[in-house]
């Protein structure tokens, strides 16, 4: 009984139009747990300090600055962040070259990009992790009692050098880019680098500009970042049937049991370059759990496929295997006996479907009793 059922497995996942008898040899080999990346959220803290763009000397116009966020990593290339960053602003008197100061707040709302997953393909276990982030805040500026006391003792700083002077406190809009860099110490804990570049009005730091219409603020930042949650779940292994001598003889009227004669044939579609499962696809599933649980000798066929306009032939053959991994997951979290559940996988050597984003799917077909 094990040899048929291994022969029919064999002819379903090949697609051809035979099956095999009882004198065919088979094996199994495991394929590894593959990790498959969890929406998460990360925090964290940093220090570091500020440049504003000016007239003095680099060194004179560096300031104390710090930084808190929350990110939420919503798949495995981008997250959106919330920043909070600020302390102090440095500057200096265009004529009499004297300093002045004045603190700031500034909230931010970013995309952070991962460049290594975007350029090669997001790994789990890897430690340094490139990004980059872009996004738009406001600045919340006050005590600027340095200019209002250089005004109040000379009226020509007024009209000459702070042409655009504000009191008591002002809000402007901000821009900002930056890059980074974040060293995962464990799964949890990471070191983190970033530099951003902040573009605000002219009226920013007081006095008008001489080549630009914004003001300039530059950021380098090191702390520390802090996962919350689980970010990736491992796959169960993987099972590929191997047959050494396979005997063909003439197709059976009924490979698979069909539609019409109760049972089901079901088709799980994914998203682009993912293996999660939609919620849309929830009802199908279970669907097929409620038949699989209602007839306990029937036995279904997982096989994964993946998109070839898209992607690599290495990356589209990790998805058809994660996409088949997480359907039989799915379907041991509701009940279905493993033995009952067989998985495959095609890559993209294979296209079901005419339409190309139709097959970044899951096939699950239900099998014949007299094979089994």
């Amino acid at each position: 009984m094990k040899s048929k059922m291994t022969a029919a497995l064999l002819a379903l996942s090949l697609g051809g139009a035979m099956t095999v008898n009882a004198q065919t040899e088979g094996q199994r080999m495991i394929l590894a747990p593959m990790d498959i990346f969890v929406p998460h959220w990360q925090v964290g803290a940093s220090g570091g300090a500020g440049y504003d763009l000016g007239e003095g000397d680099f060194v004179d116009l560096l300031s104390p600055t710090f930084q808190v966020m929350g990110a939420y990593h919503f798949n495995e290339f981008l997250a959106a962040r919330l920043s909070v960053s600020g302390l102090l602003s440095k500057n200096r008197y265009e004529n009499a070259m004297q300093k002045y100061q004045f603190n700031y707040i500034q909230p931010a709302i970013e995309i952070k990009a991962d460049l290594a997953s975007l350029l090669s393909w997001w790994d789990a276990d890897r430690k340094f992790t490139p990004f980059a982030i872009a996004g738009v805040g406001v600045a919340y500026s006050f005590n600027n009692d340095d200019v209002v006391a250089a005004c109040d003792d000379n009226w020509l700083y007024r009209v000459t050098v702070f042409e655009k002077m504000w009191e008591d406190h002002q809000w402007n809009p901000v821009v900002r880019a930056g890059l980074g860099a974040e060293y995962w110490f464990t799964e949890r804990l990471a070191a983190n680098f970033e530099v951003n570049a902040n573009m605000l009005p002219d009226k920013y730091n007081s006095k008008s500009g001489h080549n630009s219409n914004c003001d300039w603020r530059f950021n380098a930042l090191v702390g520390l970042q802090y996962r919350l949650g689980n970010y990736r779940r491992k796959t169960p292994p993987v099972y590929q049937t191997i047959v050494t001598t396979p005997v063909a003889t003439t197709e059976p009227t009924n490979r698979y049991i069909t539609r019409d004669q109760a049972d089901l044939s079901v088709n799980i579609h994914f998203d682009l370059n993912s293996s999660m499962i939609r919620e849309t696809e929830n009802d199908k599933l279970n669907d097929l759990c409620v038949f699989l649980r209602d007839n306990p000798t029937r036995h279904v066929l997982l096989t994964g496929y993946a998109d070839k306009t898209t992607g690599t032939p290495e990356v589209n053959t990790r998805l058809s295997i994660e996409r088949s991994a997480v359907v039989a997951q799915y379907l041991r979290e509701h009940g279905i006996d493993d033995a009952r559940i067989h998985t495959d996988f095609k890559g993209d050597r294979i296209q079901p479907f005419e339409f190309p984003a139709a097959n970044r799917v899951c096939v699950c077909v239900i099998l014949n009793p007299e094979y089994l």
